[in-house]
């Protein structure tokens, strides 16, 4: 598994995975894209080398979570191509995540779902992330999902 920032030649493959995902709004905005990719938030995960999956990594998230002091780092829209999916990925990105959120010095890591998906809460779950709550965002109602940083 290698882990790279997504480029600006990225926007269309990322959007392409968000789009195959089926959790968010498609087409998937490909401003919002964009600005993400230009601050260096999103990331592609390349496998076998091919691109296998995508994620975006926060430093706050207000939107969902309100006001918090720096202790977490927020995962959003990991998406796993259907060809890479049942092979453990999901849960490996989640560890990377961590371990850059720990090198920051951050104790939790944080992530909304869809609130109406059991399948995908209980995968977070079975991740060892705890329901924190829900939020009901203009996009989609959510559930938070929040697991310490394991040192």
């Amino acid at each position: 598994m290698i882990v790279r920032a997504a480029g600006p030649g990225d926007v269309e493959l990322v959007a392409e995975m968000l789009d195959e995902a089926g959790e968010w709004p498609r087409p998937f905005p490909r401003e919002e894209l964009v600005e993400r990719i230009e601050r260096g938030e999103v990331f592609v995960v390349d496998l076998d080398g091919k691109p296998a999956a995508t994620f975006t990594v926060l430093w706050d998230d207000v939107p969902f979570w309100g006001e918090q002091p720096p202790d977490a780092a927020y995962l959003h829209k990991l998406a796993v191509r259907p060809p890479f999916r049942g092979r453990g990925l999901g849960a490996r990105v989640v560890e990377w995540v961590e371990r850059r959120a720990a090198a920051a010095g951050r104790a939790h890591l944080r992530l909304d779902c869809r609130r109406d998906s059991p399948g995908i809460r209980g995968y977070y779950e079975r991740l060892g992330f705890e329901h924190r709550g829900d939020v009901d965002h203009p996009r989609f109602a959510a559930a938070l999902y929040e697991r310490a940083i394991r040192r």
